[in-house]
């Protein structure tokens, strides 16, 4: 269903854009014949990534960290950071105000996990040489609030050669949310994937932390 889900987006959002391109075109090929082949441009333009986007999907189904039943909703996040670390990365998971709360719709903890999925997966291909990545979480009754930073050294090529829909499919999800994506350079050194989302109504903050991390952190749980 999660597939499903996703492809149905996919396709929903690009072959709508197809549609309303190939609609705008016919009234210019009417009335100003010279920006036709532009406009065919566009609509092949659009064609190509809605392709790219549906690949990406299926290509989850192709994924060899393992099948079996998806985590529970509020295990998700951990269970990405979990396989991130198995590939022999030093990474940290902070939930300041507890892990995602269940009760929020399918749709924003979808996307809460996908910005993580995609920036670590952004940080396995073009910042390998990052020593420690961060995955933090807060959320209260009007905010959820993700991001993932990493202290690679300036220079690693970012989402510009990234499969799929990389920052512009990411910051597409979160704004269709009502929220807010930015992604640079972190204040120091490395990367930094930030995304703000509006909470639902029935959602507060938990109120308190979760196990203390190593060095007497106590914002969080350390996943190394």
């Amino acid at each position: 269903m999660e597939l499903a889900r996703e492809l149905h987006d996919a396709a929903a959002h690009h072959i709508t854009g197809i549609v309303l391109q190939a609609q705008a075109a016919r009234i210019v090929a009417r009335k100003h014949p010279e920006r036709l082949d532009q406009a065919m441009a566009d609509i092949e333009s659009v064609g190509i990534e809605a392709l790219t986007a549906m690949r990406r999907v299926i290509g989850l189904l192709r994924d060899d960290d393992g099948g079996g039943d998806p985590a529970p909703v509020p295990g998700q996040l951990t269970d990405l950071v979990e396989r991130f670390a198995a590939r022999g990365h030093a990474v940290r998971l902070r939930l300041t105000d507890g892990p995602p709360d269940p009760s929020w719709p399918p749709e924003v903890t979808a996307t809460v996990c996908r910005v993580v999925q995609e920036a670590l997966t952004n940080i396995t291909r073009h910042a390998a040489n990052a020593s420690e990545v961060t995955v933090s979480l807060a959320h209260d009754r009007r905010t959820i609030t993700v991001e993932v930073t990493d202290d690679a050294p300036p220079g690693s090529p970012r989402f510009a050669h990234a499969g799929g829909y990389g920052l512009v499919g990411m910051r597409e999800r979160v704004e269709a949310l009502g929220g807010t994506l930015t992604a640079g350079p972190g204040h120091q050194a490395g990367w930094s994937v930030r995304a703000t989302l509006p909470a639902p109504r029935n959602s507060g903050g938990l109120g308190h932390t979760v196990v203390g991390g190593a060095g007497g952190e106590h914002a969080g749980a350390d996943r190394r």
